[in-house]
């Protein structure tokens, strides 16, 4: 996989699966939950998307599934969540693999903001869907002294 894909994957790990719709129906959570995924050939990612309603059902009759040689999907609590992560990829990959995705992902409906990514330096975004049990505040950044020494007990 490439670099930038094990970036976005970092913790925890992701697979990627055989892209058939055998593995779907199989491994894909049933229908009902909204989520993410990436199509790729060999290791190298080449279309992003997300279903708000049920990324199984999107998966398993994706016109792009049969160019595929793998996939990887991640669910997720909200359109709003899936919308956040698909756009994080899109922006990621856009510049390091080959994607077939010409236009920024769409916002689902209702969703009145902007993309989180499209602003240049948006460092709370990104460090939020890195690391979503972290708590976004205003609150001043702790130093560490690295020459102090702590007592063993």
């Amino acid at each position: 996989m490439s670099k930038s894909a094990e970036l976005v994957f970092d913790e925890p790990r992701q697979m990627a699966f055989l892209a058939t719709p055998t593995v779907v129906r199989t491994l894909v959570p049933p229908p009902g939950w909204a989520g993410v995924y990436m199509l790729l050939r060999q290791d190298v990612p080449f279309y992003v998307g997300r279903s708000d309603n049920c990324v199984q059902t999107r998966l398993a009759g994706h016109p792009l599934l049969p160019l595929a040689t793998h996939l990887a999907w991640k669910t997720c609590s909200s359109p709003l969540q899936a919308y956040r992560l698909e756009s994080a990829w899109f922006h990621t990959l856009r510049l390091s693999a080959e994607l077939t995705n010409q236009i920024h992902p769409a916002r689902p409906v209702g969703m009145p903001n902007s993309c989180p990514f499209c602003s240049t330096g948006d460092c709370q975004a990104w460090t939020h869907l890195m690391c979503p049990s972290l708590e976004i505040s205003a609150v001043s950044p702790v130093t560490v002294d690295p020459m102090a020494t702590v007592a063993k007990t």
